[in-house]
């Protein structure tokens, strides 16, 4: 099927069609003249996307939902169905607020909510703005777990840590980047990065050969001119200037360990990885 044809059978633009392209959630075949050829799996695939997102699942649920090995909709499902139930529940509360409840009860009943959130909306909370953002961008992976109780204390000690800390200064221009979305194309390699982390552990090797232009292309980026004096360049410079003053790496993330089984997990298998990565660039520079 050509492009104009799969517009007609889902109702998508081009554009949507090619942005869960370039998601890589559609691999159609691409002719010597430059047309695209869509399957029927692709149609399958933009009929389910166009449902979902309808029905306001987000789009990196539903990648996680397409590329998962036995396609559990159900969990992405019941993640949706959750978030629904959370923000009635801030209705709720919202509403006894309105009618002059008092503050204790209401406390109560945030801290009920609370032991729900993921670990990710709770920092995201107590750190909104540029600062969250620069900091757990490259965790959510990992923090879209809720927070155990024996990882409470690790918790508490990671937020105590992050608010003593002396100000991360940004200027006026750099905050507005990273607010309105930093670099386009750091940004999605870090996307990219993020949530290939937990494939990446299963098999290094693999991973590598299926991204080897991509890694190629964000390394040569990552040390390029252009990225070196751009905004996000400079603002990645500060960011691991300021974490390395602070010690973040030796306080952080043994804490970090502690209150994200999944990044202990994988931090783990890391060190294996690391190694296998840097034999990779051995052999491929």
């Amino acid at each position: 099927m050509l492009r104009n044809e799969i517009q007609m059978k889902t109702a998508l633009t081009r554009k949507a069609i090619e942005y869960y392209e370039d998601k890589g959630l559609l691999k159609p075949i691409k002719s010597e003249n430059g047309y695209r050829d869509y399957s029927e799996k692709d149609l399958d695939i933009l009929m389910k996307v166009s449902i979902l997102r309808e029905l306001g699942v987000s789009v990196s649920d539903i990648e996680k939902y397409l590329s998962s090995a036995d396609n559990s909709l159900a969990s992405v499902l019941r993640k949706k169905q959750h978030q629904l139930e959370n923000d009635e529940k801030r209705k709720e509360l919202l509403e006894l607020i309105i009618r002059g409840e008092g503050q204790e009860y209401v406390k109560e009943k945030i801290a009920l909510m609370e032991a729900e959130e993921s670990i990710y909306e709770r920092l995201e909370r107590a750190f909104p703005g540029f600062f969250g953002h620069l900091f757990f961008a490259a965790y959510k992976p990992f923090f879209d777990e809720p927070l155990s109780e024996d990882g409470e204390g690790a918790f508490k000690k990671y937020v105590s840590y992050l608010d003593n800390l002396a100000p991360f200064e940004l200027s006026e221009e750099e905050q507005k980047f990273v607010d309105e979305a930093s670099s386009p194309f750091d940004m999605y390699a870090l996307e990219k990065i993020s949530k290939d982390k937990v494939k990446l552990i299963g098999n290094v090797e693999e991973w590598m050969k299926e991204n080897k232009t991509f890694i190629m292309q964000y390394e040569t980026y990552k040390y390029s001119e252009q990225y070196q004096n751009s905004i996000w360049g400079h603002i990645q410079e500060k960011l691991q200037k300021y974490m390395q003053d602070n010690n973040y790496y030796e306080i952080a993330i043994p804490l970090i360990r502690k209150f994200s089984k999944s990044y202990d997990e994988y931090y783990e298998k890391l060190l294996e990885a690391n190694e296998q990565f840097l034999k990779y660039k051995e052999i491929t520079n």
